[in-house]
């Protein structure tokens, strides 16, 4: 898959987090993963552990507010042989996530995951053009997701596919742009301020 198909289908990103971290945010013109969060923070023992509730912790100056993971359920995985849900957790706290979208909104995945925060936090959500965020970080390779990858579903007794490889990275994805559910990136990403828009769960839902 190349960026500029993806770009041309999907021309916006967007990306929720707490209010409370938009300063930190703004001044850093930068989001981090968890992982990176949790370094930084000297809370190793977050990285493999599924967390349940907000998680908040002083990162130097700044408050950090970590997402929970309570719909990530280890019973609704099919893990690969020698994968375990420790290793999914730390993976999936490897990345940072954009809900792919248009001018009118992100895709249905992220209208249900912001109609999920909405009423239960203070939340924000970013948006910026896709195209202006892949020139931001020209040296990271962007990842897709074919799945909700933080919530799991089992359906009719069949439980979804989680491994190393459940984010590709975009030459790699072996489907079309419109299959994409998740845009991921496995560090910290720039964000090109400028472009960037602060709007509220409740715009897009």
């Amino acid at each position: 898959m190349h960026p500029d198909a993806f770009t041309q289908l999907r021309p916006f990103a967007y990306h929720l987090t707490a209010r409370a971290n938009l300063p930190g945010i703004e001044r850093s013109r930068r989001i981090d993963p968890a992982a990176t969060i949790f370094a930084r923070a000297n809370r190793p023992d977050l990285l493999r552990t599924r967390r349940r509730g907000m998680t908040g912790f002083a990162v130097g100056a700044d408050k950090v507010i970590i997402r929970d993971q309570d719909p990530l359920h280890a019973g609704n995985c099919a893990l690969t042989d020698g994968y375990s849900f420790e290793d999914l957790v730390e993976l999936l706290n490897s990345f940072v996530y954009f809900w792919p979208g248009t001018a009118k909104g992100p895709n249905d995945y992220g209208r249900r995951h912001f109609a999920r925060y909405a009423m239960a936090e203070d939340a924000v959500v970013i948006r910026v053009p896709t195209a202006s965020l892949f020139a931001a970080n020209p040296t990271l390779t962007p990842h897709a997701s074919a799945y909700n990858s933080g919530s799991p579903r089992c359906v009719n007794g069949r439980k979804s596919p989680r491994s190393p490889d459940t984010f590709h990275p975009f030459p790699d994805f072996p489907h079309t742009p419109g299959k994409v559910i998740e845009l991921t990136f496995n560090a910290p990403v720039t964000l090109p301020w400028q472009a960037v828009e602060v709007t509220t769960p409740h715009d897009w839902i």
